[in-house]
C-alpha cells in the first residue's frame, strides 16, 4: 500500500511538471553523485550498471515512459561509457545512434526523438542528486529546452526539493543501490532513535554478532569510526 502511495504521489509531481515544461514525459529517480563515493561496494562500471538494472524506485509522468525506462536500463551494460557521462554533466543529450539497434527501435516505436538528462544537485545531501530524463518528441521541443534551460533547471531544483521532503526517506538511492542493505539501515535507524546494540538486537531478532556485522559494514561504507559520527553521516546522506 505504501509503495502504491508512493508511486501515485511520485507519478502525478512529474505529470505536472511535464505538462509545465511542455515535455512529452518526464523519468526521475533520486541517485548518487559519483560511483567513485562507493568504491567500497560498487568496485567497477560493469557492477555499477548491474546495480542500476535492478533499481525499484524509477518513476515516470506515464506508464509509457516508465516503460522505456526500464527498457533502456537493462542495456546499461552495453552503454557503460554513456552512462557513466551522467555522473560528470549536469546536462546530458543521450547519442541515440550510439545505443544498441534495439534500443534505438523501442524508442523510435515510442515516438520519442531526443532523450536528455538534466542533473540537479540535493540541497540536503551533498552526495546525491535527483536526475530527470526528459523525453522530448520532437526537434522544436530540444531547441526550447535549450533556450529554456536556465528555467528548466530552476524548476527541477523546485521540484526534487519537494519530492526529496515528501518521499525521501521512501526512495534513498543507497538502499535502492543495495549500497546499504534493508536490514543495515533499520540498524542505523533504530541506533539513531537512541537504542543501544542490545535493544537493537532484540526488535530486528539479530544475535549480538549480527548487530556488530551491521555497524561495521555501515562504518565502512559511511566511513565513520564511532556510533555518533555513523549517525552524523547518515544524516548527510538522507539514511535518518
Amino acid at each position: 500500500m505504501l509503495q502504491v502511495s508512493l508511486e501515485h504521489g511520485l507519478t502525478d509531481l512529474l505529470r505536472q511538471s511535464r505538462d509545465y515544461l511542455g515535455v512529452g514525459d518526464i523519468c526521475y529517480c533520486y541517485d548518487i553523485n559519483s560511483p567513485d563515493d562507493w568504491r567500497c561496494r560498487i568496485k567497477d562500471g560493469s557492477r555499477m550498471m548491474k546495480l542500476f538494472e535492478k533499481r525499484r524506485q524509477l518513476f515516470a509522468s506515464s506508464p509509457k515512459a516508465l516503460r522505456l525506462w526500464r527498457k533502456k536500463v537493462i542495456y546499461y551494460t552495453k552503454m557503460t561509457d554513456e552512462v557513466s557521462r551522467l555522473f560528470s554533466r549536469p546536462v546530458y543529450i543521450w547519442p541515440t545512434s550510439k545505443m544498441p539497434s534495439r534500443l534505438q527501435l523501442f524508442i523510435e516505436q515510442s515516438g520519442v526523438v531526443s532523450l536528455v538528462t538534466i542533473s540537479v544537485p540535493c540541497r540536503f545531501s551533498p552526495k546525491l542528486s535527483g536526475r530527470f530524463m526528459l523525453l522530448l518528441d520532437s526537434r522544436e521541443q530540444l531547441e526550447a529546452l535549450q533556450e529554456r534551460l536556465e528555467d528548466i533547471e530552476k524548476h527541477l531544483t523546485e521540484l526534487q526539493m519537494n519530492i526529496v521532503i515528501n518521499y525521501g526517506d521512501k526512495i534513498n538511492p543507497l538502499v535502492d543501490y543495495n549500497i546499504v542493505t534493508p536490514v543495515s539501515a533499520m540498524v542505523l535507524s533504530y541506533l539513531a532513535a537512541g537504542e543501544d546494540r542490545e535493544d537493537v538486537s532484540q526488535k530486528l531478532k539479530l544475535t549480538m554478532r549480527g548487530v556488530d556485522y551491521h555497524i561495521g559494514l555501515l562504518k565502512q561504507v559511511l566511513g565513520a569510526r564511532t556510533i555518533a559520527q555513523l549517525i552524523y553521516r547518515a544524516g548527510q546522506c538522507r539514511l535518518v
